[in-house]
């Protein structure tokens, strides 16, 4: 059932129960607006008299120590910050990236941080904008939580490194500061995820959605707000966030212009905070709360607060391809015809038919729409079964230039997606299957069950990190030895007590 079916039916007004004493949700007003002719009772909504979660996740991350924050955890955060600014530098050279730099850019104001891979600088919130969605630009970033075997995708780095970097240059803030918030606030992410699990049928994009308090939990932390603060903070950002899958169904260029929107709306929050601004009481569990109008609820509360600056979870595939991560096996199928001794590409552009096979449920959404390019050549592709598929096994890889709308309007690309059609895979099968019909009516077929560097297989290694780091900046035409020395300063953050950004800035910039 829907989330806005569920409202429908009064279901979604319990939360109210804990907070009106003794009210229930058949004592719901009619949302009709027609409460005074019908005589009801009122239901006060009032949140965050008593405390919870929130103020339990607002002193958190106001107050958790650096030295709580295990080694491990501080590494895995350094591969997020590595494989992100990478792919900023990736997204610059994207066929379209230059109209956001520029609207930015000319519209003035404060040169408070680096902008990635340009030449300029902006007010800190308007670069941490310009920088995730250049993060975001190829969909290539490191993504998807797991937390006690649950395995949730997610789009959170762009938005949270971007917010932590931009910040902390802005502040003066150390290494070690700049890590814990990023840590902190990818830990709050990924936990709210969690307990909410993804839906897209609500019609909201998760990457905003599950970004939003994490980010403004790291420029709130940045910021030094008091835990009254933070939680003010958290309750600002709820009434910014936005970001529908809409613009994935219709191929729209602005598909990552959220995930930057919110970065801006955190340091917004958190500065509004900082100088007085209230906000809701109870961001994540009021009756019109993060949970109930952003999910279908908070189905697992308990992982809110489990193990609590103990463990920090965060984001742990670093994707090999720049794609939608719902193409991936897909994509590893056509790789795995490709290798030696299998199919060429004579083999390929001669094929009768090509059948791709993903789980029934995953052939329902907008990653399974049939590949027609519209205005946005890239949007189309990336979000395509079809174009992953065929692509690699066209090209025997898969890289941003790609995208180009030359190589995606490729005849050799129409002519193999026009021989393509999706399916279902047996039941009980898992990932992805491609089938070739060859020439000569022999068939060709690769199964792949799961991504090769999907944390529930095998995490990506740090020289495969680093790897796809210094390939990304040497297309943003970097020299390696810049490249080398970019890399050398983010992993080594960890040990810097002078403001974390001294070291980056002219290795950051265009």
């Amino acid at each position: 059932m829907r989330r806005r079916q569920v409202l429908g039916a009064g279901a979604m007004i319990a939360p109210a129960a804990i907070i009106g004493a003794g009210a229930k949700a058949q004592d719901a007003p009619p949302q009709d607006g027609s409460l005074l002719k019908s005589g009801g009772s009122f239901v006060n909504r009032r949140s965050g008299e008593k405390p919870g979660i929130t103020d339990l996740l607002a002193t958190h991350a106001a107050t958790c120590p650096f030295e709580a924050i295990d080694p491990a955890a501080l590494l895995a955060t350094r591969h997020r910050l590595l494989d992100t600014i990478g792919c900023a530098f990736g997204g610059t050279v994207h066929p379209r990236a230059s109209a956001l730099a520029d609207v930015l850019r000319d519209s003035g104001g404060k040169g408070e941080a680096t902008v990635i891979g340009y030449p300029f600088r902006l007010p800190a919130a308007q670069a941490a904008l310009l920088n995730a969605v250049s993060a975001r630009a190829y969909d290539f970033e490191v993504m998807t939580v797991v937390i006690d075997r649950a395995s949730v995708p997610s789009h959170h780095s762009p938005t949270t490194v971007m917010t932590a970097l931009a910040l902390a240059e802005r502040e003066g803030a150390t290494g070690p500061e700049l890590l814990a918030a990023l840590t902190i606030g990818d830990d709050i992410a990924a936990r709210m995820l969690v307990a909410a699990g993804l839906d897209f049928e609500q019609g909201w994009d998760g990457a905003p959605v599950f970004s939003a308090i994490a980010a403004t939990a790291i420029a709130g932390r940045l910021l030094k707000l008091s835990p009254i603060q933070m939680r003010d903070a958290f309750g600002i950002c709820v009434d910014q966030i936005a970001g529908t899958v809409q613009n994935i169904w219709d191929g729209a260029t602005d598909f990552k212009l959220p995930q930057g929107l919110v970065a801006r709306a955190a340091i917004l929050s958190a500065e509004l905070a900082k100088r007085g601004w209230t906000g809701i009481g109870d961001a994540l569990l009021a009756p019109y709360g993060f949970y109930a109008q952003y999910t279908a609820g908070c189905a697992r509360p308990e992982i809110l607060s489990a193990d609590l600056g103990k463990r920090f979870h965060g984001e742990a595939y670093f994707k090999p391809y720049p794609a939608c991560m719902a193409t991936h096996c897909g994509i590893e199928a056509g790789l795995a015809l490709r290798e030696p001794g299998r199919l060429s590409e004579a083999d390929v552009l001669a094929a009768k038919s090509i059948t791709i096979e993903y789980p029934a449920g995953s052939l329902t959404g907008f990653v399974a729409k049939p590949f027609v390019i519209g205005r946005d050549a890239h949007a189309d592709a990336n979000f395509s079964y079809q174009f992953a598929s065929v692509n690699a096994l066209l090209r025997g890889s898969m890289w941003l230039d790609h995208y180009d709308d030359a190589m995606v309007r490729s005849p050799q690309i129409a002519m193999l997606a026009a021989k393509s059609k999706l399916a279902p895979l047996p039941a009980g099968m898992r990932g992805s299957r491609v089938t070739v019909e060859l020439a000569d009516g022999r068939t060709e077929s690769a199964h792949v069950p799961i991504a090769s560097r999907h944390p529930m297989k095998q995490i990506s290694s740090e020289a495969e990190i680093l790897a796809k780091f210094h390939r990304q900046t040497a297309a943003a035409k970097m020299p390696h030895a810049r490249s080398e020395r970019l890399a050398a300063a983010i992993l080594g953050l960890h040990l810097k007590s002078r403001p974390a950004l001294t070291a980056l800035k002219p290795l950051l910039a265009g």
